[in-house]
């Protein structure tokens, strides 16, 4: 920590020009400021689609949501926020949350039509300071408390500078939201309050965490992160647990639950591995050399799709022990994938989205 810490120090100094103060003021202004209607959000910067319930959600830059019943026709939602969104899940067809830049938190209940903000950035030093200085005037002898201090006053000193990359729930009102530098908290009520559970991960070095898998059926969850990071998350235990036989300290952006209940992992240089035992052993996958794997999604009939973030478009059909190319091309970089309707394939990037037919 100390030398992220350093590293960061230098970054600011090298900043602190009237001009960056005056930048660092108006920063914030995005999470007071509503989303702005455009015909071209559909074709703007997209950072996640995922599909809940039969309907396909988009997020993307500068607060868009958008969402679809055939991956064709996007209609952009009311957002009252303008920073970037990463991530969005539905645990009903009404109740969904979505996540991204500046540590915000939105919650719509119609569907995805309207959201209204739940949490950002902002409160996330200021109210884990005060959680944590309770915990440890509860429990003087627990050394764990007074790092966690430390922690929280380095959050507020940076401000809401901090993405969340995912969220993921585990009842309608039970879930957690992830991110940068092992941001994580939990709610238990639908989002009316978050609570700060760093005390409960072992993530010590704060890495980044960047994608969640679950395996059908099960409360446990699988964190993929940061310099090799993977861990086994315990909704019930409310804990998580690192997993330290990973054999790659390369970053893993992508994590895919298999039918068969292994757990993929893709990351930079177009590295992937798979565990069948939750991460007692492994075995890398064999496919050819692509660019980083960023997103993945497993389609209805079990195949696995894994996308590289210069375009590349991977499929696996023996649960994820090899991968092969698929001869698809967006002609754009992805950032993310979802199984269409019919087939189909829905990618997202920096020239937003778009509908390719999988070849069978």
């Amino acid at each position: 920590m100390g030398i992220r810490r350093a590293l960061i120090g230098i970054c600011l100094a090298a900043a602190l020009t009237p001009v960056a103060h005056t930048v660092s003021a108006q920063a914030y202004d995005v999470l007071d400021l509503p989303a702005v209607p455009s015909e071209l959000a559909a074709r703007s910067l997209i950072f996640a689609i995922r599909e809940f319930n039969g309907t396909y959600y988009a997020t993307g830059h500068r607060g868009h949501i958008l969402y679809s019943d055939d991956g064709e026709n996007w209609t952009q939602a009311d957002v009252p926020v303008r920073s970037s969104l990463l991530d969005i899940f539905f645990a009903t067809p009404e109740q969904g949350w979505a996540v991204g830049h500046e540590g915000v938190i939105l919650h719509s209940s119609d569907g995805g039509k309207t959201w209204v903000k739940q949490y950002d950035g902002k409160r996330y030093g200021t109210e884990g300071l005060a959680y944590y200085q309770k915990l440890a005037a509860e429990n003087p002898d627990n050394e764990l408390y007074p790092f966690m201090i430390e922690e929280m006053q380095f959050a507020i000193e940076q401000g809401a500078d901090k993405p969340l990359f995912k969220v993921e729930f585990h009842t309608p009102t039970f879930g957690h939201v992830l991110g940068a530098y092992g941001m994580i908290l939990r709610t238990e009520d639908g989002g009316k309050t978050w609570i700060h559970v760093l005390e409960n991960m072992e993530n010590d070095s704060f890495y980044h965490v960047y994608d969640v898998a679950k395996l059908e059926g099960e409360n446990r969850f699988f964190l993929s992160g940061e310099a090799g990071l993977f861990m086994i998350g315990d909704a019930d235990a409310k804990q998580g647990k690192v997993i330290e036989t990973v054999p790659w300290q390369g970053s893993f952006f992508t994590a895919a639950a298999t039918r068969e209940g292994a757990i993929v992992l893709g990351g930079l240089r177009g590295r992937v591995f798979r565990t069948d035992d939750e991460g007692s052993s492994w075995a890398e996958v064999p496919k050819r050399p692509t660019s980083s794997m960023v997103d993945s999604t497993v389609l209805d009939d079990g195949r696995i799709v894994f996308v590289g973030i210069a375009g590349e478009i991977l499929i696996s059909d023996d649960d994820g022990r090899s991968f092969s190319q698929v001869p698809l091309s967006t002609g754009n970089r992805i950032y993310t994938v979802e199984a269409g309707p019919d087939g189909s394939l829905l990618f997202g990037g920096p020239a937003g989205i778009q509908k390719l037919t999988l070849p069978q």
